[in-house]
């Protein structure tokens, strides 16, 4: 099951690692706190969205990942083609770079970019359980 509480924190880092691992060559992603930043070697702040988790509202748990994971893809996306100049991820047979969208499966994020049957890139997915606020 998963969390009612997950730690932004955690969450930042884990979205981060997974973004970090298909980057275009020579940028890095990395998060500080709950912001995910894009290092190219130059650090341009992408997103703080990772907050959402602490939300006092009427969403779910799962409404506020799935939130969260995708602005946090979006940002990214935005400052990897303002630093390439270049869309990303690139689009087969398209204009434009793919959308960027998640989904919990179970006590998994799933995060990709493009349609989520035939995605464009595909992220490693994130155990929610192990995001708990608190957690060893």
């Amino acid at each position: 099951m998963i969390p009612e509480r997950l730690s932004p924190e955690r969450f930042a880092a884990a979205v981060a690692d997974r973004l970090d691992a298909i980057m275009p060559r020579g940028l890095s992603v990395r998060a500080e706190g709950t912001t995910v930043s894009l290092y190219d070697p130059s650090c341009w702040p992408a997103s703080s969205a990772a907050e959402i988790m602490t939300d006092d509202d009427d969403r779910s748990i799962v409404e506020r990942v799935e939130t969260a994971a995708r602005s946090i893809l979006n940002a990214t996306q935005d400052v990897v083609m303002e630093s390439t100049r270049e869309q990303w991820p690139r689009p087969t047979g398209a204009a434009n770079a793919p959308y960027p969208d998640a989904r919990i499966v179970g006590e998994r994020l799933q995060m990709w970019f493009g349609d989520e049957a035939a995605p464009a890139l595909r992220l490693e997915p994130v155990d929610l359980t192990e995001l708990a606020n608190g957690a060893a």
